[in-house]
């Protein structure tokens, strides 16, 4: 069987990159292995893991012995190497000359413009993905220089899910750039309109730049015009929570909070009536927002914001509904035109689960990496596909 190595800077199964490795891991068949600085959770689905330590902005460039020493041990028929933006640099490593490689660069992530500094301070901004300092190289990073490593580093194939790296990398003579939206569970439970005691969700990082300062500040209008409505925040405990849970305990029991994780994020989707995700960033996440999706393929129609991790796969007045980011009384009437139109609720209803049925499905984003890997392979295509 075909032998895999994914290298990854950390691994966690629960984050976005570390979820679409661990689909690729259960659906293609092949030997996959993990080397990466650290697993937080989810390694047991790799035929081994390989922890090498060191930081995370600097992996592989400061494990070059030991990356090269796991390579050689394992001798892996091709490497996946899963990155950012510097992922066609990281692919010139040393380490990794003598094997095939495939690149999935998750995200070309770029600082907020001076519009966009209004949307939060410095300190919301730097706690987050959004001021990283990997942010800072790759907004200054030349598509050409990046076009160039990869040609030098003999990659042909880059999978992306961001319009934005295919964009920049896009270009005659270059590689090869697949694109793939992805999240979407096969799941047959779905939500229901309510018009009595409807719920608004939000799912994810208990974080100022991901609008929930935002979506605060629309709830009361919301509330006045559908005054049975709940807001129920599940989230994943940040350094902004108690901050957050302040402002969300002044509305009383309108607001539900939970900070634990959640066994059922899709039940919880299916239970209510709208999700919103009103980031205030390009990068809040990768893309794709991921728990967008999810909703999206439980019939729960969505409201988010013009910004790059919710436009791969939100398509205004398509999908779900946009608004600007940092808008409350613009998201106010979003929300409020999908818990008081029953039609507009149906139609986002209907129209997101297709989407997110017909092109955000776990198996044809997977399907692009096994394709992919066919390629670098050659003879050992058959092996990829019968396993």
């Amino acid at each position: 069987m075909t032998r895999v190595a994914h290298v990854i800077a950390e691994f966690s199964g629960r984050e976005a990159m570390g979820r679409t490795v661990t689909e690729t891991v259960q659906r293609v068949p092949a030997e996959h292995h993990l080397i990466t600085t650290h697993v937080v959770d989810g390694g047991r689905i790799f035929a081994s893991t390989h922890e090498l330590g060191g930081a995370l902005e600097t992996f592989p460039l400061g494990r070059a012995a030991e990356l090269a020493g796991v390579l050689a041990g394992m001798r892996p028929d091709l490497v996946h190497v899963h990155a950012g933006a510097l992922g066609p640099l990281l692919a010139l490593h040393p380490a990794l000359r003598p094997y095939p490689k495939l690149l999935t660069v998750y995200a070309w992530p770029t600082l907020p413009g001076p519009r966009a500094w209004r949307r939060g301070t410095p300190a919301e901004m730097w706690s987050s993905n959004v001021l990283r300092p990997r942010v800072a190289v790759t907004t200054v990073l030349p598509p050409a220089l990046a076009a160039a490593a990869l040609r030098r580093a003999g990659v042909t194939t880059v999978l992306t899910p961001d319009p934005r790296v295919e964009e920049r990398l896009g270009r005659p003579g270059g590689p090869e750039i697949v694109r793939y939206a992805c999240g979407a569970p096969d799941d047959e439970r779905r939500a229901r309109f309510d018009r009595t005691s409807p719920v608004i969700v939000f799912a994810g990082r208990a974080e100022t730049v991901r609008g929930l300062d935002t979506l605060l500040d629309a709830f009361p209008a919301v509330r006045e015009r559908v005054p049975g409505v709940r807001l129920r925040l599940l989230l994943i405990p940040r350094p902004e929570l108690p901050a957050i849970l302040a402002r969300a305990g002044e509305a009383g029991e309108a607001i539900d909070v939970v900070t634990e994780p959640v066994p059922d994020l899709l039940g919880e989707f299916a239970a209510a009536q709208v999700g919103t995700w009103p980031f205030k960033f390009d990068y809040t996440t990768s893309p794709p927002a991921m728990a967008l999706v999810e909703a999206m393929a439980v019939g729960l129609p969505v409201v988010g914001t013009d910004v790059a991790c919710v436009r791969s796969v939100l398509d205004p007045g398509v999908n779900g509904l946009s608004v600007p980011p940092a808008d409350p009384p613009a998201l106010a009437r979003a929300l409020i035109s999908l818990l008081t139109d029953e039609a507009t609720w149906h139609r986002y209803a209907a129209a997101g689960r297709d989407s997110a049925r017909d092109h955000m499905g776990w198996e044809q984003a997977t399907d692009r990496a096994a394709a992919a890997y066919r390629g670098l392979t050659g003879g050992l295509a058959h092996r990829l596909t019968s396993g």
